[in-house]
């Protein structure tokens, strides 16, 4: 057993962005139940010794997360290493909610094509087909990627909605005679 805890502690932790059980079954060649168990004994021990870590389990994957009341420490060194484009592309798709990807084209540009293909790879958003047309929304990943809950980020969408439409209220049209 501890060398399945060795190569599932090894292989979650290269895997930054998340490793699927599938994926752990695979590379190391043992039960999935055999697995399960080596994470939460792991965690057991990170626990017992105080560890900054933890093996947490997001969807589908299992990543390894610093604990949550050391997170201040790290805080302001923490960048994003998403490029720019791709989180405006998030951006917009996260103040829909949900939106066709013909309607991202048509505000990002084509290069929404290639930034929606990396959110995807990242586990940020989803894709699906509705009525012949492909639709994006957020994954729970992005949630936690950027610890907030999801009736949080709905409750600040809606109000940065609403002083948008203030504004647009407040907006005089000028036309020239």
């Amino acid at each position: 057993m501890s060398r399945i805890k060795e190569s599932v502690e090894a292989l979650i932790f290269a895997f930054g962005d998340g490793i699927k059980l599938e994926e752990l079954k695979t590379r190391i060649k043992a039960d999935p139940l055999l697995i399960k168990k080596a994470i939460k004994e792991l965690n057991k021990d990170y626990v017992s010794r105080g560890s900054a870590f933890s093996i947490v389990e997001e969807g589908d994957f299992y990543r390894m997360r610093l604990r949550q009341d050391l997170v201040p420490l790290i805080e302001n060194n923490l960048k994003t290493d998403i490029k720019r484009g791709v989180l405006m592309t998030l951006s917009v798709i996260a103040t829909s909610g949900k939106i066709k990807q013909a309607d991202l084209v048509k505000m990002r540009g084509s290069l929404s094509y290639q930034h929606v293909k990396e959110l995807v790879s990242r586990g940020l958003v989803t894709t699906s087909t509705e009525n012949k047309h492909k639709i994006i929304r957020l994954s729970p990943t992005f949630y936690d990627y950027f610890d907030i809950n999801s009736k949080e980020f709905k409750e600040i969408t809606e109000d940065i909605k609403r002083e948008l439409d203030k504004q647009e209220e407040q907006t005089v049209n000028y036309r020239p005679k």
